[in-house]
């Protein structure tokens, strides 16, 4: 008999030994379940150092099973194997295992697991044939043993046959993996479901990650730039020889304007190294649900690190690691909105420090608002290079323009003359020029010609003019001198490059003088329209902004837009509001706002084709260093028109009303001396609202009398 004591704590021991054996076997049969479920994809999305923890767990659930299924096999009697119900079972049994925990070996073993499939099933026909019951139960539908089992079986042999030889001789496919989402975000451990939200698994699509066809060498310039990468690469993909040095570097940042090749240098850069290329858009990791957008950015981390080397490339990493926001105090959000976007950029940031050392893992983001990125994301240890990939210079576009027409069939001629034209151009537009020239040389079935660069050159462009109106010869009535000089500028504009072969600079601005509705507005609109360009008109309200620092930035916003959708037009009306002379009494803001805009101007080139138009009816009252050469170079005063001028003014606004006997064109320009064409419009049609008020119902407006005219003068000039 044992002590009470002694029983008490056995019986404990017991206790706690059964507990911990039940929950061993209930998880092992939970992951067994999970690994037929999901084909050791959870498995394979863990990192390295992790997945190595977890697959013995899976092997020892898988013996619980096997080991007692052998055992039993070996020593009970064989007929309760060798019939046909046991094959079709472990037929049905190794089909499961090979879509299940199976499914990650390699491919040999998965051909002979296929062979014994099909083995088994074989051997389970030919018992089924051999069994009594069945031939008794089909014996009235005229079916026998010996007739039409004979037939059944040599079928079920030349399908064995067939399936082998299948089985043996067919290529093995290329392991895909599975997008889903919006964008076809790759989600390896989980399919971005949300909780009471339908499965995206309906636009599940697989896709191949391979390594792309695109190399440095189809990169025109950035040549230092892409030194310095193959140079961090190199030790992502040697890291036994740096390691011994301590040297541990990933984290490419690639940052610029839009268009300028970010995307293109990450693709070739996976390319040159073989590295298969993950393109993730960070925008569409960003849920809804909170904790989703944290799950998604580890799955994509966890995913790279499972099938390293890899190139993994977030684009647009702006909209997702975002300056943490404070959650509490003056400008804080304390909001779910707050939280969630702070506790994302922090996952972020794990998520960098966790798989940094990674083995042949290359982490590269991409993001054209520096500005809007966490400090603490790109320090040093976490972004180890940072590199700006700028608009291209003239030797870099000349090498671009080279890249995009050498492997497409072209007539060799001279590109400096384009490379000199597209300044301030990106990759991008470049790019969509060769395939706009590309586009008409395939309409005639031909080689790309100069000619056809030519005409997608002017043909691109100019297009951004907004709400407006196209502007004749015929809508203006201006003085002889005026629509002289007028005419040779849109000449000069129209035609650069006979200009520039006769050394005839081309001017970069004009200023329009004159009184308030001399027309200078319209005869801005008219060099747009015929030019064909583009045209911004902006005013000092327009650009003035309400916060420090505002203003600057719409100006830089304004002539980014205007180089962007060029050939352009800026139109600035009360340019002295906005550029005013230097005085005491200038205030800081207007300072910066004069400072910008002569930077801006000075930065424009003749191959920008943007032009500047300003228009003031104080030209003293502008700041001279605007009007200096190389930026309003060009001033026309517009005045009041003269006798000629009005006279074909007023038959224009008076149309086809009719005049009393007494009165005249020459009568009524008298009349209106000194006015100007907007104030000439203003009394012709005063004077046409008089005379409706005398008309009778049903009759047409009556002639214009003297008193008429004289009455809307008054009224006009007040």
């Amino acid at each position: 008999m044992y002590s009470r004591g002694y029983r008490g704590s056995g019986l404990a021991l017991a206790h706690r030994l059964g507990w911990q054996v039940g929950r061993g076997l209930s998880g092992f049969f939970s992951r067994l379940h999970e690994s037929f479920r999901s084909g050791y994809q959870s498995s394979a999305a863990t990192p390295p150092n992790r997945r190595a923890n977890a697959n013995w767990k899976y092997v020892l659930a898988l013996l619980l099973i096997v080991v007692p299924l052998f055992i039993v096999a070996a020593v009970g009697p064989a007929e309760w194997f060798l019939n046909w119900p046991a094959m079709f079972g472990l037929a049905l049994l190794l089909t499961a295992l090979l879509r299940g925990p199976l499914s990650t070996i390699h491919y040999v073993g998965k051909k002979v697991l296929k062979v014994a499939i099909s083995t088994c099933l074989l051997y389970g026909i030919w018992r089924l044939l051999n069994w009594k019951p069945l031939w008794h139960i089909l014996s009235p539908l005229g079916l026998t043993r010996n007739g039409s089992g004979f037939r059944l079986i040599l079928l079920a042999i030349i399908a064995w046959w067939i399936s082998v030889f299948w089985i043996l001789f067919s290529r093995t496919r290329h392991k895909t993996v599975v997008a889903s989402g919006p964008s076809g975000v790759l989600s390896p451990q989980s399919q971005y479901s949300v909780p009471n939200q339908p499965s995206s698994s309906q636009q599940q699509q697989p896709v191949s990650l391979k390594a792309p066809k695109l190399c440095f060498s189809d990169i025109g310039g950035l040549e230092d730039e892409k030194r310095q990468i193959g140079e961090l690469i190199k030790s992502r993909l040697e890291p036994g020889t740096y390691s011994k040095y301590g040297v541990v570097r990933n984290g490419i940042l690639l940052y610029g304007p839009p268009g300028s090749g970010k995307t293109f240098l990450a693709e070739a850069t996976a390319g040159e190294f073989g590295l298969p290329f993950r393109r993730i858009l960070a925008s569409d990791l960003i849920s809804m649900w909170m904790g989703d957008t944290e799950r998604r950015i580890q799955a994509e981390f966890e995913y790279a690190g499972a099938h390293a080397p890899i190139l993994l490339f977030f684009d647009e990493v702006d909209s997702l690691v975002t300056a943490r926001q404070p959650l509490s105090g003056a400008g804080g959000d304390p909001t779910g909105s707050g939280r969630s976007f702070n506790s994302a950029t922090t996952k972020f940031m794990e998520m960098m420090a966790q798989y940094r050392d990674v083995p042949g893992l290359v982490l590269m983001l991409a993001t054209n608002r520096m500005e809007g990125l966490d400090e603490a994301a790109i320090r040093e240890g976490r972004i180890d290079l940072e590199i700006r990939v700028d608009l291209p210079n003239e030797t870099t576009r000349l090498k671009i323009l080279q890249k995009q027409l050498e492997k497409r069939p072209w007539r060799q001629f001279d590109l400096k003359q384009f490379a000199r034209k597209t300044v301030g151009t990106s990759p991008a537009r470049i790019r969509a020029l060769v395939d706009k020239a590309a586009m008409l040389a395939v309409s005639e079935g031909r080689r790309i010609e100069e000619r056809d660069l030519d005409q997608a050159f002017e043909e691109t462009g100019g297009k951004d003019r907004g709400l407006l109106e196209r502007v004749e010869w015929s809508d203006v009535v201006l003085e002889e001198g005026v629509e002289t000089e007028i005419r040779t500028l849109v000449r000069l504009l129209n035609e650069s490059n006979l200009a520039e072969r006769m050394h005839v600079p081309i001017p970069s601005g004009l200023l329009l003088m004159g009184p308030t509705g001399t027309g200078k507005t319209t005869i801005a609109r008219l060099i747009a329209s015929q030019t064909n360009r583009s045209f911004y008109a902006v005013t000092p309200a327009d650009l003035l902004g309400r916060y420090t620092g505002d203003s600057v930035k719409q100006i830089a916003s304004l002539f980014s837009r205007a180089k962007g959708h060029s050939p352009s037009v800026i139109f600035i009306d009360e340019i002295d509001a906005l550029l005013p002379q230097a005085n005491a009494s200038l205030g800081q803001h207007d300072i910066q706002v004069v400072d910008q805009f002569l930077m801006e101007i000075s930065n424009l080139q003749a191959e920008n084709r943007v032009f500047l138009i300003g228009a003031t009816n104080r030209p003293e009252s502008v700041d001279i260093r605007v009007l200096r050469g190389g930026r309003l170079s060009e001033k026309i005063k517009i005045g009041v028109p003269g006798s000629a001028v009005r006279s074909k003014l007023l038959c224009k606004f008076l149309g086809p009303v009719q005049l009393e006997p007494e009165l005249d064109a020459e009568v009524i320009s008298r009349l209106m001396e000194g006015l100007a064409p907007a104030d000439l419009k203003a009394v012709c049609e005063a004077a046409k609202r008089a005379a409706f008020m005398r008309a009778q119902k049903n009759q047409s407006i009556p002639p214009l009398s003297r008193a008429d005219i004289e009455a809307a003068i008054a009224r006009v000039r007040g």
